[in-house]
């Protein structure tokens, strides 16, 4: 398994391996997704980065969405794990990774369609 600079941080915010070993027990279940997302952040430039986060700071209902994203996480995963995944290079992939982790729980994705056509 390819282990992304976002999962190490989330392993190492854990203190320990089995984060990486076993992301299924500290992710919930659409840890694929999440760590398939934070590999895709690992491709990203910094020109990349920019865009999305002035797409993110242009969101009329920012608070909202991220209030959704943000509960919905926790709810899945926890308070401690979900504090723990939000180590994204962009504000708007914190958000992305928690809509994601409760994504079952969403009616749709607001933030994840940020990093669409850059």
């Amino acid at each position: 398994m390819k282990i992304s600079t976002t999962h190490k941080r989330f392993a190492d915010r854990l203190r320990g391996q089995p984060a990486l070993k076993y992301p299924e027990y500290f992710l919930g279940p659409n840890w694929k997704d999440v760590l398939n997302f934070w590999i895709y952040l690992d491709t990203l430039s910094d020109d990349d980065i920019r865009l999305i986060d002035m797409r993110y700071f242009a969101l009329w209902d920012l608070n909202t969405l991220r209030n959704l994203a943000w509960k919905a996480a926790k709810d899945t995963i926890g308070v401690y794990y979900a504090e723990a995944s939000i180590l994204t290079p962009t504000y708007a992939g914190t958000y992305v990774t928690s809509e994601l982790i409760g994504s079952h729980k969403l009616k749709s994705l607001k933030f994840l369609p940020l990093f669409l056509n850059l």
